[in-house]
């Protein structure tokens, strides 16, 4: 028979124990209600009048003493209830004394000794339904019996597999469909591959999946470098579960030939088939789901095997409300938080702020709800030192930075930032190279030719995740954030960056930080060591924009007009001779451009009202160039343009629309040409109400301007308006109904996570 404490369930995976064991053993479906809302009843079934009422009470730390005190608060709601029976469930031993104490309280009218269920009872039901012990992975994978069991292998401290971490993580760990579906997996194939993005939990799933083989005595064989490992370690009729975390790394992020990677790929397809061939067998691997792509492109033998039926992708990382709670819930119950602590998440329901949080991640959460970290915040500043935490989590990174990773790491991560937080892997590679090359020769930093891989590897899952087959962005916002602290704390960050910018962009970006109202100090660093950064400035700001390219060419961002008004806003802020040639550079570029295409209207503007807010008088050096430009702008409006380039244009040089200006027949032409060849794209691309309005709003402009009959033209804007609000209002009323079900279930969503987070304050 069964022999559990049930300390390894919190009160709520208690309480769906308890639920379905009665369901289970009595034929019938329980219905539920919300703790605070249904007078203390957790479970109810009600026919031809006759009403039982359940209640579940956990108790394991408190004990019968505990449960004694809740059960007569408990007794005035029962008689007020009055059901036809009543039936208490609790985790606490109960012996024939105890119960019948407990009849006393609750009244023997309602409760009868045979429907008290203590710890030996429930045992006893889960002896019955073993499909109900089984179904409550935490119940039996995180009992006593099977640690000690996993413990007892010799083999799993020959694998240095830790056996007690990931017991305590069963007790915290949300279970989402991936569990059984793995299991499955297994079961069938013998051969899971979990794949999905870094941090989204393919590696704790893998050792729950490792630790529930080991207790069903499966000897562990954990492959640390390449599969060669596991057919060394293959014992023919032996249960064995072979586990790989990360395979296809091991592939991807060495300094490896096409021919290595190809031998690699055929020794894990051989490897896959031995273990499928297998039924003592067991293959738990995971991977990045960008690796498992960038496989499937490089290797034919990939894509002719059935690897991609094998896996089960994990989409964990962006958590719905449900998950977010039930994991700060469950690392809140299962952790050493004093009781006071508790009670101020439940204040107020603060629990909800945190848990809708865009910047919610399980290392904040974990950090939250640890004591020794939370010593020196007093109790009655318990919110508002997690609302800083939200706001701007950086103390989460800073140990990981600056002791967790390499010098490369840094690098990496500070490129990251330079790039806006999202880069290509090729970009991303070209300029971590030289920022680390730069920063390796002005600090003496180790250097070595797999520092980018190395630097990928540490950072992946921890503080970068991929967003595309190609693609890299910080994991959460809160990266983002700390960097921001790291450059302005260390303005001469600011400084490394731009002489080891590879792009222009992301010269713009670091400006663009220096000039936020997070810069700090950064600009006084910047106007001290301007001449320092110039050379390099001028090389990304002159630097060619076309590119040959194999369908033609291809242009670099940002266009030379976006240069140049970066370089203006920066000079004329800095105040920095030193930058005015690198402007002169820029000027000569766009006047070589314009030699064969028109010039960029929007970007033009930019450039010129850059310009005239500028104070330098220095910067009046440029006057004719952008006195020309007004004949540029409209020589490129009378080539095309849309409605809102002209009107941008008109409102910029306003004084073009008197009679006798040389530029009125050529913008009246523009206007001409955008009524008869794009106002139609325009209207087809409105996606508004609010784009349909403005386009009518400058064609009321334009006609007032050119004193031109407009109404045809917005009478065809005002009929596509109708047909997009007509057809909008049926789209509204059918959303309308998706949204009212919607709110109902997330109300009964929220009004779920009420009763589990209750339970924090319940059991004392």
């Amino acid at each position: 028979m069964s022999d559990y404490d049930f300390s390894q369930l919190s009160p709520h995976d208690f309480e769906l124990m308890c639920r379905d064991l009665l369901q289970a053993e009595w034929g019938l479906t329980l219905e539920s209600f919300k703790t605070g809302k249904d007078g203390g009843t957790d479970f109810r079934y009600a026919r031809a009048g006759k009403q039982i009422i359940v209640q579940c009470k956990r108790f394991v730390e408190t004990g019968f003493d505990g449960l004694m005190r809740e059960l007569r608060k408990e007794a005035d709601k029962v008689r007020k209830l009055k059901p036809g029976r009543y039936i208490l469930m609790t985790a606490t031993p109960l012996s024939d004394a105890n119960k019948t104490r407990i009849v006393e309280v609750i009244g023997a009218e309602f409760l009868d000794k045979s429907d008290i269920f203590g710890c030996a009872d429930l045992n006893n039901l889960l002896g019955k339904h073993p499909e109900i012990e089984r179904s409550h992975y935490k119940l039996w994978l995180a009992s006593t019996n099977v640690l000690e069991t996993v413990l007892h292998n010799d083999i799993v401290t020959q694998s240095e597999f830790q056996v007690e971490k990931i017991h305590g993580e069963i007790k915290r760990y949300v279970q989402g469909n991936a569990y059984p579906r793995a299991l499955a997996a297994l079961k069938a194939d013998h051969v899971v591959i979990l794949s999905g993005l870094p941090g989204v939990g393919k590696t704790t799933l893998a050792n729950m999946l490792l630790y529930e083989h080991l207790a069903n005595g499966f000897e562990p064989v954990v492959l640390r470098q390449d599969f060669a490992e596991g057919k060394a370690m293959f014992r023919k009729g032996k249960p064995q579960v072979f586990y790989f975390d990360d395979f296809m790394g091991t592939t991807f992020l060495g300094d490896k030939g096409s021919s290595d990677q190809q031998r690699e790929f055929r020794a894990i397809l051989e490897f896959i088939e031995m273990v499928s061939a297998s039924k003592d067998k067991r293959l738990i691997l995971t991977t990045r789901e960008q690796m498992l792509q960038q496989a499937w492109g490089a290797s034919e033998q990939i894509r002719n095997a059935d690897l991609i039926d094998r896996k089960v992708v994990i989409h964990m990382g962006d958590y719905n409300l449900r998950q977010r709670a039930e994991i700060l819930y469950n690392h809140v119950f299962f952790s050493d938080l004093p009781a006071d602590y508790r009670d101020e998440l439940l204040k107020g329901e603060f629990y909800f702020k945190i848990v809708k949080h865009d910047k919610f991640n399980p290392r904040l959460i974990e950090w939250l709800s640890t004591y020794r970290r939370l010593k020196a915040v007093l109790v009655d500043g318990y919110q508002a030192f997690v609302t800083r935490l939200l706001h701007d989590p950086s103390e989460i990174w800073r140990h990981a930075y600056e002791r967790q990773i390499s010098d490369a790491g840094r690098s990496l991560l500070l490129t990251m930032f330079s790039f806006g937080g999202k880069a290509g892997d090729t970009l991303l590679r070209e300029g971590f190279a030289a920022l680390h090359a730069h920063r390796a020769q002005k600090y003496g930093l180790p250097r070595r030719p797999d520092d980018y891989t190395t630097a990928r590897a540490e950072l992946h899952g921890a503080f970068v995740r991929p967003t595309g087959v190609e693609t890299v962005e910080f994991i959460n916002p809160s990266v983002q954030d700390w960097l921001n602290r790291v450059v302005r704390t260390e303005p001469d960050n600011a400084i490394d960056l731009i002489v080891g910018s590879v792009r222009f962009t992301q010269i713009a970006q670091v400006w663009s930080f220096v000039q936020s109202a997070v810069g700090g100090a950064t600009r006084d660093t910047l106007r001290s060591d301007v001449a320092l950064v110039a050379p390099q400035i001028s090389a990304l700001a002159t630097a060619q924009r076309a590119i040959p390219h194999e369908k033609g060419v291809a242009y670099i961002a940002p266009s030379y007009e976006e240069r140049l008004a970066t370089m203006i806003r920066m000079a004329d802020a800095l105040r920095a001779p030193a930058l005015l040639p690198v402007i002169d550079g820029i000027i000569a570029r766009i006047k070589e451009e314009r030699s064969e295409t028109l010039c960029k209207i929007d970007d033009t503007i930019s450039a010129v009202k850059a310009f005239e807010s500028a104070g330098w008088e220095e910067l009046q050096r440029f006057d004719p160039f952008f006195d020309d430009c007004a004949g540029e702008l409209v020589a490129s409006a009378e080539h095309s343009c849309g409605s809102g380039e002209l009107r941008a244009l008109l409102e910029q040089y306003e004084d073009a629309q008197t009679p006798d200006h040389p530029f009125k027949e050529s913008l009246k032409k523009a206007f001409e040409g955008f009524l008869g060849s794009y106002l139609s794209d325009e209207i087809r691309n409105c996606q508004s109400e609010q784009d349909f309005d403005g386009l009518i709003d400058h064609l009321e402009y334009f006609g007032r301007t050119f004193a031109f009959d407009v109404d045809n033209q917005i009478a065809s804007v005002n009929e596509a308006r109708d047909e997009y609000v007509d057809y909008e209002e049926q789209r509204a009323d059918q959303q309308m109904d998706e949204y009212k079900e919607h709110r109902r279930e997330e109300r009964a969503n929220e009004d779920g996570i009420r009763e589990m987070f209750g339970s924090l304050r319940l059991e004392r």
